[in-house]
């Protein structure tokens, strides 16, 4: 530890504390992120012993923390994520299924990263669009619903689960479900209450 602090006050010496921040978030995220800009929050010509960074890929929050002896100071980055998103070359109808090949990526860079966008074309079997997607515009999940993994009325595999018991058998979907919901299903006369853990595959909820 004291090999690393004395490294980082030689490194110090010729550097300014902006670059040091700039050199942590590189050495953390690598070419994922972009700095635009620094801004500490302590006085001139301080000299620092230690760099935190307090910022996750994707997020707005951006934050590093400067110590000084026992003294901690703030800093605020403006910074910028790279991200891979779709751009549809087609128009798409409603109720569609997609396909890589209707999308170009494109690299973007964003000061935050929404969850529905983050997508990959193995993601894009398991959806269908729930509204029409027009040509150029970008993909992101809230224009998709999922495909259900068990439809009412398929014949499904079901599996029940006791201890090390495991016992293994058929019955129809009463509820279409998507893969973690719990739906009912039934055998013969009996009607038994199950989670979908795969495509056609329905677990027993004891």
């Amino acid at each position: 530890m004291w090999l690393l602090s004395l490294l980082f006050l030689f490194c110090s010496a010729f550097a300014s504390p902006e670059e040091l921040i700039v050199s942590e978030v590189y050495k953390r995220f690598g070419d994922r992120v972009k700095v635009q800009k620094v801004k500490i929050f302590a006085p001139k010509d301080l000299e620092f012993d230690r760099v935190e960074l307090d910022m996750e890929y994707g997020r707005s929050r951006a934050l590093a923390y400067l110590y000084s002896d026992k003294e901690r100071y703030q800093a605020v980055l403006d910074a910028l994520w790279k991200t891979e998103v779709f751009i549809a070359l087609e128009d798409i109808p409603k109720e569609s299924s997609i396909k890589p090949e209707q999308f170009k990526v494109e690299e973007r860079f964003m000061k935050t990263i929404p969850s529905d966008l983050r997508l990959s074309p193995e993601d894009f079997e398991k959806y269908i669009t729930s509204t029409r997607i027009t040509k150029g515009s970008m993909l992101r999940r809230s224009l998709l619903k999922e495909v259900p993994a068990v439809k009412a009325g398929d014949v499904v595999e079901v599996v029940y689960k006791s201890g090390s018991l495991e016992v293994s058998f058929q019955a129809v979907a009463v509820d279409s479900g998507t893969i973690g919901r719990v739906i009912r299903i039934r055998r013969e006369d009996r009607m038994l209450r199950g989670k979908v853990v795969a495509r056609g595959r329905v677990e027993v909820i004891p």
